[in-house]
């Protein structure tokens, strides 16, 4: 089992607050060794560089001791960091952790400091305890050791500062590729509908003319929707639920009374910010694999709600059930498509859960609620 990924991520995450952690707790803890050993090897630096020492028995017994100062400084930022993930609330995490700019590299900075103040002053108490002496008072005021530490402070500022830039960078390189791959599973849109629909039309208007000119006013309105919300990088749920009621519409007069729909969505799921034509898949489904094959068609209901700050979204029908929806040709492409374009979008926050009804299936999306009205941190 190769376990280098999983302690990149560990160190990667180590200076960013998340309210939940993906990696495990041993993944943690190495990187917090990591830490403690790079901040030992800095302060040994730092303390050469003052004294302008480096003799064998100067460099053992200086290990000795920042070692364990390192050791505590680590444990007090890995404390410290978990406590204000613990007591913030997920939104303000989020919200920092989205941020741009010299608000988060302030406040990290301040918690990495704090946290190398409290180790320091640890490790002192523990050589006291170790020397039967109250070292803290002896080299708190000692002007060599004051310089020490504040140049050591602002070693930790330059390199949160430099950590942060690079990560606004990587952000920017994986949304620019996260936006080219959502691009490129939107045009895998199963458009086989599009040609059936034109088919009818086209059968329609020499039986039932009234009939051809509502379906086509109806596709007309459908693709005007849902183009225009494929060249845009982001849609709201209130689009998506306007996308989603015109093709039912459509499917409608092609179904008659085989089909019957119903949409309630409250008003903040409606501003919520998503990208475009995550819905529409599901909405497919429902009607093609579920309602569709049942010879006296069904009932498709669209709801979507809020609930501590996440959307959720969920399509149910009362048609043929997953068993007959398994073997029917390509169901399965535009739900792999849109797991893909989830965690390509969202990561881990984001899930699909597709599950049996007594009668029929339901398919339930949920995401981070972000309403359309906010700007960007």
């Amino acid at each position: 089992m190769d376990i280098r990924p999983t302690l990149q991520q560990a160190l990667r995450s180590f200076p960013v607050l998340k309210k939940h952690r993906e990696e495990p707790w041993w993944a943690r803890l190495l990187a917090a060794i990591g830490l403690a050993l790079a901040v030992t090897l800095v302060l040994m630096l730092v303390s050469m560089f003052l004294m302008a020492k480096a003799e064998l028995a100067w460099w053992i017994s200086s290990f000795t001791n920042n070692l364990l100062f390192g050791t505590c400084a680590a444990a007090s930022m890995l404390l410290l960091m978990r406590a204000c993930e613990w007591l913030l609330p997920e939104a303000w995490i989020e919200a920092l952790s989205a941020m741009q700019g010299w608000r988060p590299v302030a406040l990290m900075s301040v918690i990495l400091v704090a946290s190398v103040a409290l180790g320091v002053r640890a490790g002192y108490a523990v050589l006291g305890q170790v020397y039967a002496v109250n070292v803290w008072h002896k080299l708190a005021a000692a002007p060599m050791v004051q310089l020490k530490f504040a140049i050591f402070a602002l070693l930790i500022v330059a390199a949160n500062w430099v950590w942060w830039q690079f990560r606004a960078k990587e952000k920017a390189l994986a949304q620019q590729a996260a936006e080219s791959q959502l691009r490129m599973l939107q045009a895998q849109i199963e458009p086989h509908f599009l040609f059936n629909t034109l088919a009818n039309v086209q059968s329609l208007i020499a039986t039932d003319a009234a009939r051809a000119q509502l379906m086509l006013e109806s596709f007309t309105d459908y693709l005007r929707a849902s183009l225009g919300q494929m060249r845009a990088s982001d849609s709201s749920l209130g689009a998506e639920l306007e996308t989603a009621h015109n093709y039912l519409l459509l499917m409608q007069i092609r179904m008659g009374s085989r089909l019957a729909f119903s949409i309630d969505a409250s008003a903040a799921a409606r501003q919520a910010l998503m990208p475009p034509l995550l819905l529409q898949p599901l909405v497919e489904n429902a009607v093609q694999h579920g309602v569709g094959p049942r010879l006296e068609g069904g009932h498709v209901r669209i709801s979507a709600v809020v609930r501590h700050g996440v959307l959720e979204i969920v399509v149910d029908d009362d048609g043929v059930g997953l068993g007959h929806a398994r073997r029917s040709a390509g169901n399965g492409v535009a739900l792999i498509n849109l797991r893909a374009r989830l965690e390509t979008g969202f990561g881990t926050r984001a899930a699909l859960v597709i599950a049996p009804l007594a009668q029929g299936t339901r398919a339930a999306m949920s995401m981070p609620f972000r309403a359309a009205f906010q700007q960007p941190c």
